[in-house]
């Protein structure tokens, strides 16, 4: 998997050319699934919500290190992409070294 794997993935969720409301961010990627009724990124869903649009980032994955920085949250739903798609990899390439 890839990042325009996981794109196209996310992009089932939406409607076609589907984008922010309030700014029109359109990367699946950053669109928040959990309001079909109002398309929204994840940092205007959060304001919407009354949070915080900036969210703590775990830069080795949380089961790695405690060690956090703090990113706007459509840049923290790249990254976590990014670092799920890279913990597929590295675990499918050891299931091959140990099938060998």
């Amino acid at each position: 998997m890839n990042l325009c794997s996981e794109r196209l993935r996310r992009a089932k969720m939406f409607p076609p050319d589907a984008r922010c409301e309030d700014c029109g961010e359109h990367d699946p990627i950053m669109l928040d699934a959990s309001n079909v009724v109002h398309i929204l990124c994840s940092e205007h869903a959060a304001i919407r919500q009354v949070k915080s649009p900036i969210e703590e980032h775990h830069i080795a994955g949380r089961r790695y290190s405690a060690v956090t920085i703090f990113v706007p949250a459509n840049v923290h739903r790249l990254l976590t992409a990014m670092q799920r798609i890279r913990a597929r990899q590295r675990r499918g390439y050891r299931e091959t070294l140990a099938a060998a």
